[in-house]
């Protein structure tokens, strides 16, 4: 199980409070219009589930046991581009990304939903 994340992504969580105690945790649920949709937030309670999938820099990351499958590979950047700003999440796992990157189709499936501008 292995995830990178940019220098920019380390340092725009770390200024967001992620660091220390506090840990973001990395999830997976059904949603948004490519059938998959990320969550992410800030914790500081591990459970017997969790995963940590990155501790370096200051930084950890966790995830449940039962989504290792679905961001294995992952990479996260941060972007500060004018027009689209934020992270940025690459999921080598995904058959199809939703056009603004918030929700992915597992490789598994054959149905590939398009995005339609709806995305957020």
């Amino acid at each position: 199980m292995e995830i990178t994340v940019s220098d920019q992504a380390i340092n725009k969580l770390l200024e967001g409070g992620i660091g220390g105690e506090t840990f973001l945790r990395l999830g997976v649920q059904p949603g948004g219009c490519a059938g998959m949709s990320y969550s992410a937030y800030a914790d500081d309670i591990l459970t017997e589930m969790d995963a940590v999938i990155y501790d370096e820099d200051g930084l950890r990351i966790a995830a449940d046991h039962r989504y290792l499958h679905l961001i294995d590979g992952l990479s996260i950047d941060f972007s500060d581009d004018l027009i689209q700003p934020g992270f940025i999440l690459k999921n080598p796992n995904a058959q199809h990304s939703c056009g603004c990157g918030a929700s992915f189709k597992e490789r598994e499936t054959d149905e590939v939903t398009p995005c339609g501008g709806n995305c957020r």
